[in-house]
């Protein structure tokens, strides 16, 4: 058993692990501290690695430094509405030409509930409305991994 830390900066600082790939780990990309915080909580919560960044930028380091360590990212949770810099989508695009099997979770408070399909179609693995309930990110966060 390993014991599992995130800062709220992106850097992770958990120790070595035998099997890299095996590890579930999640990117939450969210500019606002407590979305980062509480995603994260939930995210260890499962027995999942977290790492949290809050802009677009940060995102595409932090997961082509992951490709390059053979430490595989499962899943992406992007809120759409990042201010400044690059944008969510701007970002999601970036993620793909980098692995074109990047799993990500579109989030942001301007989604509507029915928005499920049209995520899909536009190639998000899954939608996420703010405010989500731990329950809600659970549920979509296990959808997801379970897909790939």
């Amino acid at each position: 058993m390993s014991i599992q830390t995130t800062t709220l900066t992106g850097q992770s600082s958990n120790p070595p692990v035998e099997n890299a790939q095996q590890v579930t780990r999640v990117l939450v990309v969210d500019d606002e501290v407590g979305m980062r915080a509480l995603s994260c909580a939930i995210i260890k919560s499962l027995g999942f690695q977290a790492i949290a960044v809050n802009t677009g930028e940060e995102a595409i380091e932090t997961y082509r430094q992951h490709l390059q360590r053979s430490e595989p990212i499962s899943a992406v949770i992007m809120d759409l509405a990042l201010p400044g810099g690059m944008s969510g989508l701007e970002t999601t695009d970036l993620l793909r030409q980098m692995d074109s099997s990047v799993a990500v979770i579109a989030s942001s408070g301007y989604l509507q509930q029915n928005a499920r399909a049209a995520a899909l179609e536009r190639g998000f693995a899954g939608i996420l409305p703010k405010p989500y309930t731990p329950e809600r990110l659970t549920a979509e966060l296990r959808w997801v991994i379970t897909r790939r």
